[in-house]
């Protein structure tokens, strides 16, 4: 049975897609696990490190996307997502380089369905029917991947930076959630925003489930993972060590050992739709141990 994990944070630019990739893709590339990613984020930005705008639009076309799960779900009809998991997107030359990999691509399509997901909401005069309605609409994610998750190891999860309805059924589904962070002010105040906010929406799960029978419970903090540290010469600067520290006495053991700092490896390969692993380049080369560290303690805590 697969691992869930959803990959979050409230900012934009700290790492999160880039960060679920390359765990992805090295849990497969390295430790030959079966890993699916799953891109729930409407910028599409993971599916498009797997794949080229034009091959996901031919997929799109002929096949769909999570997008086609939510509709199906507000037009009343069955679904099986195995009719839209991307088998071994990543290619180089045409060929697939990540063969333990799968990924469900995303949409823009997705904006306007958290819309009509949220207007889809129907007034209750019985509680039971309340709760109902609140577990349904955050299980449709956790229902789907039931059918497959037997057939991975891991599931990773790449949300948007919100909490709206598409986000909380990856949550939903997830036993953990993983941050990803800058080690700087404005991240310290967004992980305490986040961090009680998942809370909440856990205890409304937990109390929503506890009265219609549901078995939803939302996930806890798994981790906390520092992206683009700065470096001045070969050490972390100042301010980001004592940031860092400052995150980690709030955290705990939940904060990563291991971090990236600033490359532009990882633009060099997202240009691609490659891993930095896979390509055979001075910048990407620089870059590529920290996520194989990464990836190897993500293993390590989710073994």
């Amino acid at each position: 049975m697969a691992r869930i994990f959803s990959i979050i944070n409230y900012k934009g630019g700290v790492g999160k897609t880039t960060t679920t990739y390359h765990i992805g893709t090295w849990l497969a590339l390295n430790h030959g696990k079966k890993v699916l990613l799953v891109d729930v984020d409407p910028q599409t930005n993971l599916t498009f490190l797997c794949a080229t705008p034009e091959r996901w639009q031919d997929f799109r076309d002929n096949t769909g996307t999570i997008a086609s799960l939510y509709r199906a779900h507000l037009d009343d009809k069955p679904f099986n997502i195995r009719d839209i998991v991307w088998s071994k997107p990543i290619e180089k030359a045409g060929k697939p380089v990540v063969p333990g990999l799968d990924l469900v691509p995303s949409d823009v399509e997705l904006l306007s369905i958290d819309l009509d997901l949220q207007a889809s909401s129907t007034g209750f005069t019985r509680l039971e029917d309340a709760a109902t309605q609140h577990i349904t609409k955050r299980a449709i994610l956790s229902n789907a991947l039931q059918e497959v998750a037997d057939e991975y190891d891991y599931i990773l999860i790449d949300c948007p930076p919100n909490l709206y309805l598409v986000t909380q059924n990856a949550l939903a589904v997830s036993e953990a959630y993983i941050v990803t962070a800058l080690p700087d002010h404005l991240s310290t105040i967004g992980l305490e925003i986040l961090y009680d906010r998942i809370k909440k929406l856990n205890n409304l799960l937990t109390y929503a489930s506890a009265i219609s029978g549901g078995e939803l419970k939302g996930p806890d903090l798994g981790g906390i993972i520092f992206v683009r540290v700065r470096l001045g010469g070969t050490k972390i600067t100042k301010a980001h060590v004592r940031k860092m520290a400052e995150i980690k006495g709030d955290y705990g053991p939940n904060v990563f050992e291991e971090y990236t700092t600033e490359g532009i490896g990882y633009g060099e390969a997202s240009e691609r739709a490659l891993p930095v692993f896979l390509i055979d380049d001075a910048n990407a080369k620089r870059v590529a141990d920290q996520y194989r560290k990464i990836g190897d303690e993500f293993l390590a805590r989710f073994p």
